[in-house]
Formats: C-alpha cells, sequence, structure tokens
C-alpha cells in the first residue's frame, strides 16, 4: 500500500457516537454545495466538476459524515404523505424544566424541528399533522402532558414559498484567507484552491 494512501486513512477520523472537530476547506465547501443541490450526485460527477479525483470525494464525503459535519438523507414533501397541516408552536416552559421539556418534545413523531430561543418563549418546534382536529389534539392534549409548560403560541403555515437546505457559501471567510475554528472553520481559498490538485486519492 503506498504511504501516502496509508497516511491518509490513519488520519481518518474514526467512528464514534461525539463528533470529530475538523477544519473545512474551500473544497470541503464546494463538495457540500454539490450534495445539497443533489445528495444522490455521484463522486465522480463531484469529483470531474472540482477537480480531483472519485475517491478524494468519497474520502471527504466520509470524513464529513464521520464529523457530524454533514448527513445525506431524503427530504419528503409531507402533503404527498398525506399530511395537511403544518405549524410552528413557541413553547414557555417553567425556570428549571427546558431540558425536560426539549427532551419530551424531540421524542413526539409529529414535531420535526426543536430548538432552544431566547426572547418571550424558550422553546421553537414545528408540527406536521394529519388534519386540524390531530393538532388541536397536539396542542390540547399530548404537549401540556409533558409538564412544565406555561403556555404555547401556534402559527399555522398556510402557504410555503420557499424550502432550502442549502446554506449560502461564506465567501467573506473563505476567499479573504480569514481562518475560523471549530466545526465550521475553513482555510484560506486561496492555499486550498492552490492545494485541490495536489490531492492524492486514498
Amino acid at each position: 500500500m503506498p504511504r501516502a494512501t496509508r497516511d491518509r486513512r490513519a488520519s481518518l477520523p474514526a467512528a464514534t457516537d461525539a463528533p470529530v472537530v475538523i477544519e473545512l476547506d474551500h473544497l470541503d465547501h464546494d463538495i457540500i454545495g454539490h450534495l445539497q443541490e443533489d445528495g444522490r450526485r455521484p463522486y465522480r460527477e463531484i469529483g470531474r466538476a472540482l477537480g480531483v479525483s472519485e475517491g478524494t470525494i468519497r474520502w471527504r464525503v466520509r470524513r464529513l459524515i464521520e464529523a457530524q459535519a454533514l448527513r445525506v438523507v431524503a427530504i419528503a414533501d409531507p402533503f404527498r404523505l398525506g399530511y395537511r397541516v403544518l405549524a410552528f408552536v413557541l413553547v414557555s416552559v417553567e425556570a428549571g424544566a427546558n431540558e425536560k421539556v426539549i427532551e419530551a418534545l424531540v421524542g413526539f413523531p409529529e414535531v420535526t424541528y426543536v430548538s432552544a430561543c431566547t426572547g418571550r418563549f424558550d422553546v421553537y418546534i414545528q408540527v406536521v399533522c394529519r388534519d386540524h382536529d390531530h393538532l388541536y389534539e397536539l396542542l390540547s392534549k399530548t404537549i401540556p402532558a409533558v409538564g412544565g409548560i406555561v403556555r404555547t403560541e401556534t402559527f399555522t403555515e398556510l402557504k410555503m414559498y420557499k424550502v432550502s437546505y442549502r446554506y449560502p457559501a461564506l465567501e467573506d471567510s473563505v476567499g479573504s484567507g480569514r481562518t475560523q475554528t471549530g466545526a465550521g472553520a475553513v482555510t484560506s481559498g486561496r492555499k486550498a484552491s492552490a492545494r485541490r490538485r495536489s490531492i492524492a486519492a486514498p
């Protein structure tokens, strides 16, 4: 086995439950951009577009997934699955009950998104329901049964005009040569571009 291949595989993060902090360079961002457009796009096609080998794309994607910087999933249209109501709910929680409430809400199948927030409310959730009766049951019985909830405010979505899972590129950070740290860190765009064609396939 070539030494470069051994070294590259040795540096690959081990698969664990805890995310591994890695630095994302310009090539990583480009790969993620392609997969956000089409999660089933072949690695060979992505490699050809970015001027690197299929093996390099395959290794990079595996690295991003194991670091939990990327997850490729199928996004279904809830209306085509038979659901008729989409809503988002703001939840006010008793002091000290956030963790308990959030843990319970995360477990509900109707709840598709949960986040802690600032302002007049403590938790923000999105829900999908079969119909308005289902939504009423969720708001009047299921959610209050969790306990620790002071009040909720619900907004029903009438029509969706944009649903995007593609984040805009951090051009200011990538292109300017500034370096950030953490899971979303990027290296200098110029340096990453210069290295791109020198990356050996695993």
